[in-house]
């Protein structure tokens, strides 16, 4: 099964979490301590590995060059491509993109929001009918209303520390999001290696929903 089988996952806190599933599934983990190797093609134990960008875990999948990817839903949400098929929530990795600036009240009027993730907030205010500006930041997004370069923030939290050290608190709550595994639609359909991974991974997800 493992011969044919490649994974990308984004590096990070999805990658954490998805070693431990891989580790479930009996598969070796094939990064050992501080190694950068970023392609690890498979073998007779187990799956290839792609360690990538969470926005290029999408495109390696869609063009083939891995049959799964496993990347936020945030992300997915961020950069959606057409070309894969989102085949299961890994329920991992939990946390929420929000709006939240200095006040919890609901701002009034034209607006100024810095993010990560433009397209998002945009589709979230347009539903509104609430005219936004948005200000991409590629990091540090939590400074934004300290510095005064926007009032409100569109960011993911996790346990809420880094909002309140910055003095802000959540406006609202724009998505929640969870580890995805996503596919290649062909690779889905013709490869039953690809259905046997896929089913190894739901039974243990399955398992692990029944004993909470």
């Amino acid at each position: 099964m493992s011969v044919d089988t490649t994974v990308a996952v984004a590096k990070g806190r999805i990658m954490d979490v998805f070693q431990d599933l891989w580790n479930q599934a009996g598969f070796p983990w094939p990064i050992h301590g501080k190694s950068r190797q970023l392609w690890f093609p498979p073998n007779q134990d187990r799956p290839g590995l792609i360690v990538a960008r969470a926005r290029d875990v999408s495109i390696l999948v869609a063009r083939g060059i891995a049959d799964f990817g496993v990347v936020g839903m945030d992300v997915l949400e961020e950069y959606p491509d057409p070309g894969v098929m989102r085949v299961m929530n890994l329920k991992r990795a939990e946390c929420r993109l929000v709006l939240a600036g200095q006040s919890a009240k609901w701002p009034e009027g034209p607006l100024r929001v810095a993010t990560k993730y433009p397209h998002i907030t945009r589709q979230f205010f347009q539903k509104r009918g609430h005219p936004v500006e948005t200000v991409g930041l590629s990091g540090s997004v939590e400074l934004a209303p300290v510095i005064g370069l926007a009032p409100y923030i569109v960011d993911v939290v996790d346990t809420g520390q880094t909002l309140q050290q910055h003095g802000l608190t959540v406006v609202e709550t724009i998505l929640w999001s969870t580890a995805q595994l996503v596919a290649n639609p062909g690779s889905w359909r013709i490869r039953e290696s690809t259905r046997e991974f896929h089913q190894k991974l739901g039974t243990i997800i399955d398992k692990k929903a029944g004993a909470t």
